[in-house]
């Protein structure tokens, strides 16, 4: 396409001036005048009549119980026929209070397998949010069956799936806590004998240095519902080190009339703690026992060794040696 010459410019510009000065350009403005004049007194006396219109409003069904199932699918919006001035129908469509139907279902009785939300509940909760001068000719649907079935329950714990790991020089101070560390599991009777425990999503949380609190979502077993969706994982990290205790090897349970010797008679035991923990364990909350009644399980002279009595936030922790030498007499 060839750009126009400054001659053929300057011509479309004295004519377009022209035509905007003519009286025929007037004589339009004039009339479209009239007509956006007539169309807003039009709309003015259209508002201002009793008309009738549908206006849709969706349905929310709230505080189900988790202890029952809902056999069919429910009705997610209600259409309600109203009659009003124009402008209060303006008003109901920018209106936010406007909102929805709201069935709540806590109450829902689980001896039963039918829930009737009947017609005068549906036009009080409508009656609600209209205004004085409307009048509700009618609405669908009328009432709401709610069809479901009840469930059986079972408690299960929360089993951490994943790695967890603190950076070199650290470690948890107590053991990781879960919260809830259960949950209700609701489904068929035969599914929920086979469940165990209940697994979060895969965590990956290494070298950690400061104080750990991380959320997880549940993997919900397929055909099972929870009554949580997410757990909430925490433990406080500090740095570490080693207190080492000699301790005497004792033996309970042993009869009066037998004695029983340990080779070593003393073992080592290195415990790892944090540093907030080091002046609180002291010899006195250790013991290493070994149980005579299980003398007889253990094959040969040697017997291994355990701490039968230790601080619950306690977690790492070795003898040395292992294993001992016993001579009963």
């Amino acid at each position: 396409m060839k750009n126009l010459s400054p001659i053929n410019r300057n011509q479309i510009k004295r004519k377009t001036k022209i035509y905007f000065h003519s009286q025929h350009w007037k004589n339009l403005l004039v009339f479209l005048s009239f007509v956006a004049l007539a169309s807003c007194f039009w709309l003015l006396q259209y508002f201002q009549q009793k008309i009738e219109r549908d206006i849709s409003i969706p349905i929310y069904y709230t505080q189900v119980p988790d202890e029952i199932v809902l056999t069919d699918s429910l009705p997610d919006k209600m259409t309600i026929r109203l009659e009003d001035k124009g402008t209060v129908f303006l008003r109901y469509l920018f209106d936010e209070n406007f909102t929805a139907i709201h069935i709540n279902l806590k109450d829902i009785s689980l001896d039963k397998n039918t829930y009737t939300v009947d017609r005068s509940v549906l036009n009080s909760q409508i009656q609600d949010f209209l205004l004085n001068t409307t009048q509700l000719v009618s609405f669908k649907p009328e009432v709401i069956r709610i069809h479901y079935s009840p469930l059986k329950r079972k408690e299960v714990p929360v089993k951490i799936e994943g790695k967890i790991t603190t950076a070199a020089g650290y470690m948890f101070v107590d053991s990781l806590h879960i919260s809830p560390s259960k949950v209700w599991v609701y489904g068929d009777q035969g599914a929920l004998d086979t469940l165990q425990f209940v697994k979060t999503g895969i965590a990956k949380e290494e070298n950690i240095q400061k104080n750990l609190d991380l959320t997880l979502a549940l993997n919900v077993p397929r055909g099972l519902r929870l009554s949580v969706e997410k757990v909430r994982i925490t433990s406080e990290v500090e740095e570490y080190t080693e207190k080492k205790f000699e301790l005497p090897v004792v033996c309970r349970n042993l009869p009066e009339n037998v004695q029983i010797r340990f080779f070593p008679s003393t073992v080592e035991v290195i415990c790892q703690l944090a540093l907030s923990k080091y002046p609180h364990l002291t010899e006195s909350a250790l013991e290493v026992q070994v149980d005579y009644n299980a003398l007889s399980q253990s094959p040969g002279m040697n017997v291994p060794l355990e701490l039968s009595r230790k601080p619950q936030w306690l977690l790492n922790y070795r003898i040395v040696p292992e294993t001992v030498e016993y001579l009963i007499e």
